[in-house]
């Protein structure tokens, strides 16, 4: 496996991946398939092109040159929050999961914050109903500080929204 930064050559791989996850995953993610789905190849390159300071990177997992995985990591531009960064938009291929795929994905990504200057912490926010999800952040040292009750209306249900935050 292999585990690097994104650019826009990965734009097709992204968002097929992408939106494979919102079909199959509709409670785990803000976004919806609707939502993402008319984009185009052009917005999807912009979106996941790493900015030179590392501060905006979309990370892949790859097995066999296929993309099987993603994460997000975000720092804010604002001088008071610049100390954080957060991390969004985590997919495994389904058929993949529980093989380290995610924990992979997440140990970059916290080796990538790690050497960003000034970063103290990372902060997520996950369905409080994801167990294995929430398994992974926790045994990555992540530490769930509070859960937003009936923060996605999902076909017709309401999902509540826990948050971690590791400090690095």
């Amino acid at each position: 496996m292999i585990i690097r930064p994104l650019g826009p050559t990965d734009a097709v791989a992204y968002q097929q991946l992408r939106l494979r996850a919102l079909e199959e995953n509709p409670t785990a993610f803000s976004s919806s398939p609707a939502d993402e789905s008319s984009r185009s190849m052009e917005d999807v390159a912009e979106r996941i092109t790493p900015l030179a300071d590392g501060s905006k990177c979309n990370f892949g997992a790859f097995i066999d040159s296929q993309l099987v995985g993603l994460l997000t990591l975000i720092r804010p531009m604002r001088v008071k929050r610049m100390h954080c960064v957060d991390l969004a938009g985590m997919v495994v291929a389904s058929e993949l999961r529980r093989h380290g795929v995610g924990g992979a994905l997440l140990d970059a990504v916290i080796v990538h914050a790690r050497a960003m200057d000034g970063v103290r912490q990372m902060k997520l926010s996950v369905t409080a109903s994801n167990v294995a999800a929430r398994t992974l952040y926790q045994s990555r040292g992540f530490v769930c500080f509070g859960v937003e009750p009936d923060a996605l209306f999902v076909g017709g249900s309401f999902h509540d929204e826990a948050f971690y935050m590791l400090r690095l």
